[in-house]
């Protein structure tokens, strides 16, 4: 099975080197990477041509157009049997590939896959990372309930009608995935985690505009017959424990309050499953 590695960056230069040396170190080897540089102003492209003679690799340069058309270029570009997804602000564990394989072998009917993340912060080393919860989804309930999917776990055939979300008022991943859900086409989990996946940087660093975002392309998942009004509110209940959960961790105990009351608002018109809310009545 030919995998190809694709890689948006967008001003990347310091992270881009880390996330390709992971590349670099798989015991299965890609078939391809293709690099997207998304208009890069610093120094994205010295890095990419300083890894032309380590790896396969392919670069795609465009006017800046966001991360979900930097990641859409990267598939109209690749050759591969498989996509392989991984965020220039993140890395993988060396065995990222291998597992991918097997598992694109083992089930061939399953269209895509993902894995479970260490979420990770610069200066977090070792056991200072820690593994996220990561369900398996048997539903689109499960999905959203949950929320258990990072762009750079991802695994997808590319044979497989896809196409992450362009509009950059929205987040480019949660409507595409919606919408392959809304066609019965449920994902698969590996269950091995071979990603650190970085927090605080990036689109973490702004939590509250990050959720605004997601919330404008499941509000266009609803428009769009791919969820019903039960699902989303379901989902506004998962974010609004995100946040309150981001804050917690900064510290921020009156922001921690405020959005932990919305979410517990949100859950009474909704019917959430018990282990988000049992989640989300302990988080003090």
């Amino acid at each position: 099975m030919n995998i190809s590695v694709i890689i948006p960056a967008y001003n990347a230069s310091e992270t881009l080197g880390e996330a390709l040396i992971s590349v670099e170190q798989q015991h299965v080897q890609p078939f391809e990477v293709v690099v997207v540089n998304d208009g890069s102003t610093d120094a994205t492209a010295d890095v990419i041509q300083s890894f032309m003679g380590r790896l396969p690799l392919v670069c795609v340069n465009q006017t800046n157009a966001g991360l979900g058309a930097a990641r859409n270029a990267g598939m109209r570009a690749a050759k591969g049997g498989a996509w392989a997804f991984l965020d220039a602000d993140d890395v993988w564990g060396s065995n990222k590939l291998a597992h991918a394989r097997d598992y694109l072998i083992r089930f061939p009917d399953v269209q895509w896959f993902y894995t479970p993340i260490f979420e990770w912060s610069p200066g977090m080393h070792g056991s200072g990372m820690r593994m996220r919860t990561c369900p398996k989804i048997q539903s689109i309930e499960d999905f959203l309930a949950m929320n258990p999917i990072v762009p750079s776990t991802v695994i997808m055939r590319s044979d497989t009608t896809f196409r992450w979300e362009e509009d950059r008022d929205m987040q480019e991943d949660v409507g595409a995935y919606l919408a392959l859900f809304a066609q019965g086409i449920l994902p698969e989990k590996i269950p091995h985690c071979t990603t650190k996946y970085r927090l605080d940087f990036g689109m973490t660093a702004d939590a509250e505009g990050h959720v605004a975002k997601v919330m404008r392309a499941v509000a266009k998942a609803r428009e769009l017959g791919h969820i019903d009004d039960q699902q989303l509110a379901l989902y506004e209940v998962r974010k609004a424990y995100e946040l309150a959960r981001t804050y917690k961790k900064r510290g921020d105990k009156t922001e921690q309050k405020k959005w932990k009351t919305e979410a517990l608002l949100k859950a009474k018109a909704a019917r959430v499953p018990s282990n988000l809310f049992w989640r989300l009545r302990w988080l003090i």
